[in-house]
């Protein structure tokens, strides 16, 4: 009787161990690798502005506590300065000028760009999008492969945006669909321009400005500014970043908000929460206020970069190296398993997380928004360490500020940085299908108000 029981018992362990090692096998091949995707783009939010990222100030509590379960990727380099080329890039996992979608030219994202809502749709995903509109608006092309993409009703003006309406949306599709596997991608204007923060959120960082300028940052004082018209004080400067700094802080709670629900349905531990920017924002590092799209300095592409993978895997690990946000969309596919598409220029971040260097340099390839592709003042090229941006060399390691050109006692780095952009740039035809964006009263309206349109 004995003899039979342990016969039946060790059936029962080697049976189990066989079915373990199926799944374990499925696993390492990718297959069953159901889990959730949260992918959050904040506006304008510059790194260097956040508590993780080493910001002085207490703007990001809860930004701050996610990065405990998550991957901090230190230095995240944007592929533009504007808003939905730059999301085309992370979405595409392509440089500007290869999917050309174009504000300034009136161009949407071309229809044969595949997009990560298309290859996440193609793996079972309910693709879902709340967003902000503006130049992220479905006129722009970014709600391919997306079953809905809600902008936010584009008569609602800046000052009315913040991301608790986005979170809010969230919250109440996920009431109805949490049992489905989804992929959410969540985009707010509440850090952008005009600054108009809640003055019980504004005082966390002000108490007492006694300048000239309204406690709200109105984009027409923006333009008066940086026309001449309006004369800066050393107080005045500092009133403009309480704002920014109280909208973060506003935008943060909102994100505790959605964690907090994430946690409390059971959604947190099985999901992908990929926490990002577009780009940043200039505070007079180079003499523009409270703009972007300008320029390529890193004040402007310097972004965060967040990733809590499920089960928190790799939490608090900190990255030091060089990513981009072309890397974005290859990390997600790695994770689910699948091979590389051949036209992705971005690359799996998923070696860096478990602390295996590069093979080969890392290049971060930059462009504004453009009519003159190849110019030097609308490109730019990185690596760790140098930067060349129109035709001047930056020592990033000893001038972070990018204020001192070094390209004459660097000359041979110089041509070699030059040759390899303008190889890469040109290495895919910029011959795709054009596709003309013809705006409306209601989105013209909309766009003015994030001062993008006169």
């Amino acid at each position: 009787m004995k003899k039979h029981s342990l016969k039946i018992f060790l059936s029962i362990v080697i049976t189990g161990l066989i079915i373990a090692g199926i799944l374990v096998l499925k696993n390492l091949k990718g297959k069953d690798r159901d889990f959730n995707i949260i992918l959050i783009s904040i506006d304008t939010l510059r790194a260097d502005h956040l508590g993780c990222y080493n910001y002085p100030r207490n703007t990001s509590p809860f930004i701050d506590k996610f990065r405990e379960n998550s991957v901090l990727f230190r230095l995240c380099i944007a592929q533009s300065s504007s808003t939905l080329t730059s999301h085309a890039s992370i979405l595409t996992s392509l440089i500007p000028s290869h999917h050309g979608a174009y504000f300034i030219r009136e161009q949407a994202l071309p229809d044969d760009r595949q997009t990560m809502a298309e290859l996440l749709k193609q793996k079972g995903y309910r693709t879902v999008s709340f967003n902000d509109g503006g130049q992220i608006a479905p006129k722009f092309g970014l709600n391919q492969g997306f079953d809905i993409y809600e902008s936010m009703r584009d008569d609602i003006k800046a000052e009315r945006l913040n991301f608790y309406r986005i979170v809010g949306k969230t919250v109440d599709w996920l009431d109805q669909n949490r049992d489905e596997k989804f992929f959410l991608f969540l985009h707010t204007y509440e850090t952008h321009h005009p600054y108009t923060p809640k003055k019980r959120q504004l005082k966390l960082f002000e108490s007492n400005y006694t300048g000239d300028l309204n406690w709200q940052i109105t984009v027409e004082m923006i333009e008066r500014i940086n026309n001449g018209e309006i004369k800066l004080t050393g107080e005045d400067k500092q009133h403009i970043i309480n704002t920014y700094d109280a909208e973060i802080s506003s935008m943060d709670e909102s994100f505790g908000l959605l964690i907090r629900y994430l946690k409390e349905k059971k959604l947190y531990d099985d999901t992908l929460i990929i926490f990002t920017s577009d780009h940043g924002e200039e505070f007079g590092e180079h003499g523009t206020w409270a703009m972007h799209s300008h320029t390529l300095f890193n004040d402007q592409l310097h972004v965060p970069l967040l990733i809590k993978l499920p089960g928190s895997k790799f939490a608090s690990k900190k990255v030091d190296h060089l990513v981009r946000s072309i890397d974005i969309l290859p990390t997600v596919m790695e994770l689910l398993g699948e091979k590389m598409s051949k036209d992705f220029e971005g690359g799996s971040l998923v070696p860096l997380m478990k602390g295996i260097p590069p093979k080969k340099p890392v290049f971060a390839i930059s462009q504004r928004d453009m009519k003159q592709t190849y110019v030097p003042a609308y490109w730019s090229v990185m690596t760790q360490k140098w930067k060349l941006y129109n035709a001047k060399l930056f020592d990033l390691l000893n001038d972070p500020g990018e204020l001192t050109d070094v390209a004459k006692t660097h000359e041979d780095l110089k041509t070699n940085l030059q040759k390899y952009a303008l190889k890469y740039l040109k290495r895919k035809s910029e011959k795709f299908p054009v596709k003309k964006v013809v705006l409306d009263d209601e989105l013209r309206e909309k766009l003015k108000s994030l001062g993008y349109l006169d």
